[in-house]
């Protein structure tokens, strides 16, 4: 895990007051300090691989930079092989940033570079330009909104770069915007990014004639090449800086869009009348040999139906038509050891990429085409996954099928979208293609047959995640956009994922009473699916889009699923495992109000919670501002399996996102969270709700495994305790009395869409987050993940380990157990593998066939998986929690035996690590149990 450098948070929301009609108690607190233990936690990513548009990357001398719509920037490490984000630090007030338009790398200093950062319903429409002369270990900002403003998320964002540095001169840099409030789209800065002038002789080009509100919902108005809303300007799309020049393309059609000045007087005109205008600049490269290349593009979204690529020599001027095909195209990267060698795709072309090697009903998947010349362009080879060549009968791939690399979710998932082609400039063989799931590469594209596509994300984590469970005794269960959602049996292994696909999934749900049925809702379509095996199969069925959901219990066998509008507050049931659904009564709901959600008490489940954000957006009719009746938090509680709800008034709503979630901290008490309110505490079935004064802001609320067992859930807030206190995420084991700070520097943008923070049920300390696009973020403490510790029990008690304070949990193997605080350690002075007396191991004696042994099989269901990595880790953890084999002694001895796989007289951590480095492929399966 990657610690990331701490920034400050800005605070740009507004409390509402509260209503005086508000009838709830205050909970009487005493106030303290919030303990800092940020040094006590470690923080990173779950692995998943991409998942998001990669919308560029940028080479240097020896370095690559990445960038992401709305994930931040990342450069290559190329000691662990993989993308390190370097974002991690923007809080919430500043997740506008994470939306990078264009890269520029000092063309002297690969450790300096520059980012063109916004988004337009993010962080006030900011605009900066954030400046790292360390490869990102440190930023130095500039706000340039009053002068140009971009939109990392519209479309046109797949165009490279609209930000460049002059190579004679670095101090020098241009930077182009979407739209102007100034007196230019073009802005310079001769000092090095510290200060940022506009370009008058762009401006005087007299192509930004419309004014439009940026964004739309606000009065804010900017020039822009045509009246079109916010995430359809691109303005300038691309800029190279050569030999004293700076070349600009412009989003428009029908007129010049490629315009030339010389850096020293700005003054802009038309490079050459023979370059095309019907169709978008898409990107400006060079070879470093004399020769520019334009390409072109049909349309700034997915529109790869024309366009073109185009070579411009500098001393001639002369302009030659060098498009592989007649469709849009992306940018040409040229070998800088041989500027012959080129490469570029399609952008935006929906034709055939394969990953077999026969034709099946999913062997096709849809995307761009990929070219490679050595001739300086004026021949090309069809390098896409698939592409064969030969005679009838005697037929060979040119490029083989794409290999998914371990990620299985990638399968029948072209690379697509993406401007990007790139060549590794510490490896002329190998390049890296950009795509709307992440980043694909190949190392062998000069081959003349047998050119390898694989997915190559590692590092680049993007998903936007919209619900998350933690299940007792189970496993973290994700759903997100675009992609549907994974188990997470290991936050550092590629999960599971969700299977039949309906992409982005709004809702997951699992039962309290039997966490085997769960289920899982699309977010933008009538579909959903349910599963009674615990994710092993799902079944179809027909929920409304995008709402929440939860299950409870109504007898043995017998279930009834709630899903929710994503339109209004309003919650349907079904108990026909969702064929047909009826709506509950006594949620109040308006048009404006949010998504609800449920809680389902584990012990009665005819106890069901739905927390309302009730909000009606039509107050303004009536009276000048909304009042209680108009905008409330609302507790509504049923006491018939969630057929009928009471309503009971929480505190008034302050349109804090979606603030409205609910967590469960044990005996009967329900925690709410309010927002820019606070915190509420719900008693007696929700008949008693108090307020929680030691929380000034709570964004959202969760909750995870108790710090004893037995004792309360822990909470976890993304907020502030005091008003004090900087923003992030806080945890507390005494109910809400007090809080530490467990997180304000790697906070990845806050909690995005999803706004959850869910604690893991199994492992006290360990908490996931939501993001906007940077995946999801989890915190674990240092010393490795850990089992509720055991109230104190009599050590004479034969039942019971003598020590319980270092027990650790183990559903997921998360941590090298062989680093110096693996919790297995022995207590004492004995030596690691020897146990204490309470926990000795008693080695079970088997007697079978020793050929029917199949090691690393430890749950003795025929075949070795991660779910025997989990029940061995938590044997050699706790051996009386979690026993091997079942009652039967032949059963318990078989189990020891396969689980033996280093073959010795203990089964410990050591077996354990083992099996891991089987499952992750570095040993393979004939190196467990005995060597020859």
């Amino acid at each position: 895990m990657k610690l990331k450098s701490k920034i400050l948070s800005v605070v740009t929301s507004v409390t509402v007051a509260l209503s005086a009609a508000v009838a709830v108690t205050t909970m009487p607190v005493s106030f303290a300090e919030s303990k800092d233990i940020q040094n006590e936690y470690n923080w990173g990513t779950l692995e998943i691989g991409g998942a998001g548009f990669v919308s560029g990357i940028v080479t240097g001398q020896k370095e690559m930079y990445l960038r992401t719509d709305v994930g931040g920037a990342y450069r290559y490490d190329y000691e662990k092989n993989e993308w390190v984000q370097l974002f991690g630090m923007l809080n919430d007030a500043d997740r506008g940033m994470l939306s990078v338009k264009g890269i520029a790398i000092d063309p002297t200093d690969d450790m300096t570079a520059y980012f063109l950062c916004g988004c337009a319903y993010f962080s006030d429409a900011r605009t900066e330009i954030i400046k790292t002369t360390d490869g990102g270990k440190t930023f130095e900002r500039v706000d340039v909104t009053d002068l140009i403003q971009i939109h990392g998320n519209g479309d046109g964002r797949q165009c490279i770069e609209p930000i460049a540095i002059d190579p004679d001169n670095p101090d020098v840099i241009y930077a182009g915007g979407d739209v102007t409030a100034g007196e230019s789209c073009l802005i310079k800065s001769t000092d090095a990014g510290k200060t940022w002038k506009p370009v008058k002789g762009y401006d005087d080009l007299g192509m930004y004639t419309s004014e439009i509100k940026w964004p739309l919902w606000t009065e804010h108005m900017t020039r822009a090449l045509n009246d079109g809303e916010y995430r359809f300007q691109n303005g300038i799309g691309c800029i190279l800086i050569e030999d004293g020049k700076v070349y600009v393309g412009t989003s428009i059609t029908g007129q010049t869009n490629i315009h030339v000045a010389d850096v020293d007087t700005d003054e802009f005109t038309e490079l050459s009348a023979d370059l095309p205008t019907a169709n978008y600049p898409c990107s400006i490269t060079s070879d470093k040999n004399g020769n520019i290349f334009f390409t072109y593009i049909a349309g700034l979204a997915f529109s790869g139906s024309a366009g073109g690529a185009y070579k411009y020599n500098t001393a001639t001027g002369k302009v030659t038509d060098i498009s592989p095909k007649a469709n849009a195209f992306g940018g040409i990267t040229a070998d800088k050891n041989d500027p012959n060698k080129l490469l570029v795709r399609t952008c935006g072309l929906w034709a055939d990429q394969w990953y077999e090697e026969e034709w099946t009903d999913t062997s096709i998947a849809w995307g761009d085409y990929f070219f490679k010349s050595t001739d300086g362009g004026e021949t090309w080879t069809n390098i896409t996954p698939g592409k064969k060549d030969g005679e009838y009968g005697q037929e060979y791939f040119i490029s083989n099928p794409i290999d998914t690399n371990g990620y299985d979710w990638i399968y029948g998932k072209a690379c697509h979208w993406g401007s990007g082609m790139v060549i590794d400039p510490r490896n002329p063989d190998k390049i890296l293609m950009t795509s709307g799931n992440g980043v694909f590469a190949c190392d062998n594209p000069w081959a003349e047959k047998g050119v390898q596509f694989y997915f190559s994300p590692s590092g680049v984590e993007e998903v936007v995640a919209l619900d998350m469970v933690s299940i007792p005794g189970g496993y973290p269960v994700s759903v997100i956009g675009d992609y549907d959602g994974f188990i997470h049996v290991d936050p550092n292994e590629i999960p599971q994922q969700h299977k039949p696909n309906m992409g982005s999934t709004a809702a997951i749900a699992y039962c309290p009473q039997n966490p085997d049925v769960m289920i899982r809702v699309a977010e933008n379509e009538s579909i959903g699916y349910y599963t009674l095996d615990g994710g092993k199969t799902w079944e179809k069925m027909a929920p409304s889009a995008g709402g929440k959901a939860a299950i409870t219990q109504l007898d043995e066998g017998k279930y009834r699923f709630f899903n929710g509008s994503k339109d209004d507050a309003s919650m349907s049931y079904s108990d026909d495992y969702g064929q047909t659904w009826t709506a509950c009564s006594g949620l109040p709901s308006a048009y404006g109000s949010k998504p609800t959600y449920m809680y389902v008490d584990p012990e009665d489940p005819s106890l069901v919670y739905a927390y309302v954000t009730y909000f009606n957006s039509s107050w303004h009719y009536s009276k000048p501002e909304p009042d209680i009746t108009d905008a409330c938090y609302k507790l509504c509680v049923s006491t018939d399996y969630g057929k009928t709800f009471t309503s009971k008034d929480v505190v008034m709503y302050d349109q804090c996102d979606s603030a409205a979630r609910i967590a469960a901290l044990g005996d009967g008490t329900i925690i709410l969270g309010a927002g820019w309110n606070g915190m509420y505490k719900a008693t007696n079935k929700g008949q008693t709700i108090e307020k929680i004064d030691t929380v000034s802001y709570c964004k959202t609320v969760g909750y995870g495994a108790p710090e004893k067992e037995g004792g309360l859930n822990t909470l976890y807030i993304y907020g502030k305790p005091q008003d004090s206190d900087p923003e992030g995420i806080y945890r507390s084991t005494d109910g809400g009395e007090t809080w530490v700070c467990i997180n304000t520097n790697n906070i990845y943008g806050g909690t995005g869409n999803g706004n959850f923070l869910v604690g893991d049920m199994n492992t006290f300390g360990t908490v996931y987050m939501s993001t906007v696009g940077c995946g999801i973020v989890y915190g674990c403490l240092s010393d490795g993940p850990v089992k509720p510790t055991e109230p104190t029990e009599d050590p004479t008690e034969e039942t019971e380990p003598t020590d319980t304070t270092d027990v650790t949990e183990a559903t997921d193997p998360t941590e090298d157990p062989t680093e110096e605080t693996d919790p297995t350690e022995a207590t004492d002075d004995t030596e690691a593998t020897e146990a204490t007396d309470d926990t000795d191991q008693t080695v079970p004696s088997y007697t079978g066939d020793v050929d029917d042994l199949l090691y690393g099989d430890v749950d003795l269901n025929g075949v070795v998986e991660l779910a025997d990595v989990a029940r061995l880790s938590k044997y050699t953890v706790a051996p009386q929690l979690y026993p091997l084999g079942d009652d039967t002694p032949e059963s318990v001895a078989k189990a020891w035996a396969q689980a033996n796989v280093k073959y010795d007289d203990t089964v410990d951590a050591a077996d354990a690590l083992k099996l891991i480095e089987f499952k992750v492929k570095s040993i393979t399966e004939d190196m467990l149990g005995p060597q020859e």
